[in-house]
């Protein structure tokens, strides 16, 4: 009769292979460094996880599901904003949706060596779980892009949606990979409110601030 499973183990095997993937990449991390150091036994490893690509794609899955809770929440930080209408002023948008984007940062920085794991894992793994998670995050922005022109926000309607969608997916998977290759965080609130800002000045219609811009530097007529 097999022994039952230790209780804490699973999670305690979870973090150790985390810390083992993070080091030497799936290939090369052992399972029975991964048992040692959480405290069990190399058969105890079996009974939570029939090979080691089992425990990592579970590690990878709780990381991208992470991720996609938070960009559940970033929608509903842009409905509670949008609610607001014309009351909101667009710096107090941006400052609102930059700490929530930098908070999503922060989760890719601590978990670089993990990033850099999945881009090194077999090809299997890689087109299921980030494939998976790519597309149904595109098609969150594309989706929130193309309410916001049906609802008459103040969303340009000759902006491809799917567009936007790539760009924003494709501008963080870029911030992921950067961060594999840094020895130093660099400043992700420069790197959340740049991104933010380069978008909304794209796909919103902002009357008031171009007229602004327009009668600070536009030359005044001659009069007669």
């Amino acid at each position: 009769m097999a022994r039952p499973a230790r209780a804490g183990a699973h999670d305690a095997l979870l973090e150790a292979a985390r810390e083992a993937f993070a080091r030497r990449g799936l290939e090369h991390a052992r399972v029975e460094d991964i048992a040692r150091r959480a405290g069990v036994s190399k058969g105890a490893f079996y009974l939570h996880f029939t090979t080691k690509q089992d425990a990592f794609r579970e590690i990878v899955s709780r990381f991208l599901g992470a991720l996609e809770d938070h960009a559940l929440r970033r929608g509903e930080l842009e409905d509670r904003v949008g609610r607001g209408g014309g009351a909101v002023p667009f710096s107090r948008r941006i400052e609102a949706e930059c700490a929530i984007d930098v908070d999503l940062l922060e989760v890719l920085w601590r978990n670089r060596q993990i990033l850099a794991a999945v881009e090194g894992a077999s090809g299997e793994i890689h087109r299921e779980l980030v494939g998976d998670f790519r597309r149904r995050m595109r098609a969150l922005v594309a989706g929130r892009m193309s309410a916001g022109v049906r609802s008459g926000a103040q969303v340009r309607p000759d902006v491809d949606p799917e567009v936007i969608a790539d760009v924003v997916v494709g501008t963080y998977e870029d911030f992921a990979h950067r961060m594999v290759e840094m020895a130093e965080k660099p400043d992700l609130r420069r790197w959340a409110r740049s991104l933010l800002l380069i978008l909304y000045e794209g796909i919103l219609g902002r009357p008031a601030a171009r007229r602004t811009r327009r009668r600070r530097g536009a030359l005044r007529p001659v009069r007669r």
